[in-house]
């Protein structure tokens, strides 16, 4: 938001609260996330926001604050206006909504352009978040049903209308009208008016998770107060909880500026041309009445449809379409799975990071803490019950009918329902997705996780598009080639500095044999050395993941394999013990490094860690050359942060090492001039796997996946596989 002229900066009583308030959100370890900043305006602007907590009327201001230094004024519960902690809200920029003069002070402020104005169009704080009708929003309210306060989209109009009515009547010299603005409205000609027309900016604040419970504010308020109010003791377990968990998280959305002059050009047209001799007056009251709804309808649907989605809205409502007979846990996970990725790729607005890459760690049988914490708190709340690993939904309790302001203690679930529900789009593709087959169901979560994987690759290479040594796409993008589906699939992945291209022909070769073969693509390759820099071993683990969950989907039974370090991630994904894992393959496992240089290279990261601290960019040692053979397929620059994800890699490679119980055949060089044969040997030797093997290649060559254009090596693998079926291994 840029600054204007004529806002009015600040008072100190301002400054002090937002220091106040940005100490208590360092305290509270709180997060709050803001999307949208590119709405906001330096026009006179209205902020509609939805109201769930008391948190908003203190927060949203000083976030606005952040943006220009400038205050806005907002308007507060009567009640809390008496004696000097009435002058104190005042001079934070909140007024009751008793104010004498209240509608007139603000139009004022509004037409001036001295300050905006937060208003929360609710009327009330929606504790239950319930919103009803299908042509327009209407609250449902301790049991009452009533539509949104106009009073905001009445401001705005009669703002708008009536600074257009003031110019008129200046430039046609009617000094009766003229003056009765001008004493209403405190104007004293032209000057006075903001040069830009008033906007409306709709703003939906989220909260995740909802976990109300006993925290520090409550205890502390209890200790202070004996008999608190059952309504002030709901208050402080649901936000206290908030402000203190230090996995909460707030996010502000700011929706795109409805332009006031852009929505009332058609009403005011037909006004113009069929009734031109109403007076100033009955034609501004006129066209509110026609437009009041129409815009408070508007606004209220682009504050709710600007929801953060997070985890929780899926997945609670995913539980509405559970059948009475139950579902079993895991096509469960793989129905909210399925939605996740179908929403990300439609909405391309941010999402809540609970619906991050990690949630194939849903359908890969790994634990995922968001659904974890869910699935605890559906239990807690009686809303399920799980036996024999099949789920079990009691509507009776979801759909319960709890007191409105008790709501957020004692069915939070369903205040999840109603906020999501008004994302129709999405409730209806969570709906159909419960209806598929299995079998359909794992045809579409292999489909659009391939396309996913697929749209991450093609994101990271567009941010190179005009650099010198970016891979060309054939060579760096992951690809699935489809065998039998009688046979096993294959997971492949490349080594460092690499991309897919490096393994292409080992997994042609292994194609032929009639396997399937996904090569995976490791996060960071493939595209630009530069794209190394920034990234970690959790995002190789997730291309891996990735791979595995795609071909999981087509073969019953999966090899798992990998060349280097891509050895190494086939070698943590075996770790966990899948019922599908069929066996593990390792070519040339980079555990061990054969220069033992490389593992003092990561010190040179926090060299450039402190250069940039210091500010002398020109100290900074980012890379250094990777002298390769295949520069087709291999990087030429190695960023120092890339190689201190290897090691990392290595480390947790050796943790995890006993807990491997799968078949394991290495397949080793013995005299691999890039990694230590050593490294082959403590993983035969520290593996839990009853079968295991290890077989050194007589050969000075590291890339020994291209001998015969791959051929050598399928013919060991599928020997190796020939032979456990056969249940034997090859000594």
């Amino acid at each position: 938001m840029h600054s204007k002229s004529t806002l009015e900066k600040a008072n100190h009583s301002f400054r002090f609260s937002a220091l106040i308030i940005r100490a208590i959100r360092r305290f509270s370890r709180t997060s709050v996330s803001i999307e949208g900043e590119e709405n906001l305006r330096s026009a006179p602007t209205i902020f509609v926001v939805n109201h769930f907590t008391r948190l908003e009327t203190g927060l949203l201001p000083q976030i606005l604050y952040s943006y220009n230094e400038q205050m806005v004024h907002s308007l507060a519960d009567s009640a809390l206006f008496e004696g000097k902690f009435a002058q104190y809200l005042e001079s934070i920029g909140a007024f009751p909504v008793n104010l004498p003069g209240r509608d007139e002070k603000i139009i004022a402020e509004l037409m001036r352009g001295s300050y905006n104005w937060i208003i929360f169009p609710e009327g009330a704080m929606i504790k239950n978040k319930k919103v009803v009708g299908k042509r327009c929003f209407q609250l449902e309210l301790s049991g009452n049903i009533r539509a949104p306060h106009t009073g905001a989209a009445i401001l705005a109009l009669k703002c708008y209308l009536i600074k257009k009515e003031y110019k008129k009547a200046l430039s046609e010299n009617n000094i009766e009208l003229v003056r009765f603005y001008e004493k209403t409205y405190q104007l004293n000609g032209t000057h006075d008016l903001a040069p830009l027309d008033l906007c409306i900016i709709p703003v939906n604040i989220t909260y995740y998770p909802l976990r109300p419970g006993k925290n520090l504010l409550a205890t502390g308020v209890s200790l202070l107060i004996k008999d608190l109010s059952p309504k002030l003791e709901e208050e402080l377990l649901v936000e206290g909880k908030i402000l203190f968990n230090k996995d909460s998280d707030i996010s502000i959305t700011f929706g795109k500026a409805i332009d006031l002059q852009d929505f009332s050009k058609s009403y005011r047209r037909i006004f113009d041309y069929l009734l031109p001799f109403l007076s100033p007056s009955m034609r501004i009251n006129c066209l509110i009445k026609l437009m009041g709804s129409r815009l408070t309808q508007l606004f209220m649907g682009r504050i709710y449809r600007r929801l953060s989605i997070n985890m929780d809205h899926i997945i609670a409502t995913q539980l509405r379409f559970v059948p009475l007979a139950g579902i079993n846990e895991f096509i469960f996970k793989q129905q909210i799975y399925l939605a996740c990725i179908i929403i990300k790729s439609r909405d391309q607005r941010h999402l809540h990071h609970s619906l991050n890459n990690h949630i194939i760690n849903l359908i890969v049988k790994s634990s995922y803490q968001p659904y974890d914490n869910f699935m605890a708190l559906a239990l807690k709340e009686k809303v399920i019950s799980i036996k024999d690993k099949r789920i079990f939904v009691h509507p009776e309790v979801l759909f319960s009918g709890a007191p409105f302001h008790s709501m957020r203690i004692d069915n939070i679930i369903a205040v999840l329902l109603n906020e999501f529900e008004v994302m129709k789009h999405s409730v209806a593709l969570i709906k159909k997705i419960s209806r598929y087959s299995e079998k359909k169901l794992v045809k579409e979560i292999a489909r659009v996780t391939q396309q996913r994987d697929l749209r991450i690759y093609e994101q990271e290479r567009q941010c190179y598009t005009r650099q010198e040594a970016l891979k060309r796409k054939d060579i760096g993008k992951p690809r699935f080639l489809m065998g039998d589906k009688k046979k096993l699939g294959i997971v492949l992945a490349h080594g460092f500095l690499a991309s897919p291209g490096e393994v292409l022909m080992l997994a042609q070769a292994l194609n032929k044999l009639g396997y399937g073969v996904y090569i995976v693509r490791l996060i960071g390759h493939g595209t630009h050395p530069e794209a190394l820099q920034g990234i970690t071993v959790a995002d190789w683990r997730l291309s891996y993941q990735r791979a595995y969950s795609i071909v999981s989907c087509h073969h019953d039974k999966v090899l798992l394999t990998g060349f280097s370090a891509g050895a190494l991630l086939a070698l943590l994904q075996a770790a966990q013990g899948d019922e599908n894992l069929f066996a593990t393959v390792l070519v040339n496992p980079a555990l061990n490094l054969c220069k033992k240089s490389a593992y003092f290279l990561p010190f040179f990261e926090r060299w450039d860690q402190t250069m940039q601290y210091l500010s002398l960019p020109a100290g900074k040692v980012n890379y250094i050359e990777n002298k390769t053979q295949y520069k087709e397929t291999n990087y030429t620059k190695m960023y120092i942060s890339g190689l201190s994800c290897l090691i990392q890699l290595q480390d947790l490679c050796v943790e995890a090492l006993p807990q491997i119980k799968t078949p394991l055949f290495v397949i080793q060089s013995d005299r691999d001039p890039i990694v230590d044969v050593s490294g082959a040997q403590k993983i035969i030797k520290n593996v839990a796997s009853l079968h295991k093997q290890l077989l050194c290649i007589k050969s000075t060559e590291h890339h020994i996946i291209r001998t015969d254009n791959g051929e050598f090596i399928a013919k060991l693998m599928h020997k190796f596989i020939q032979n456990l079926q056969n249940k034997s291994v090859v000594d």
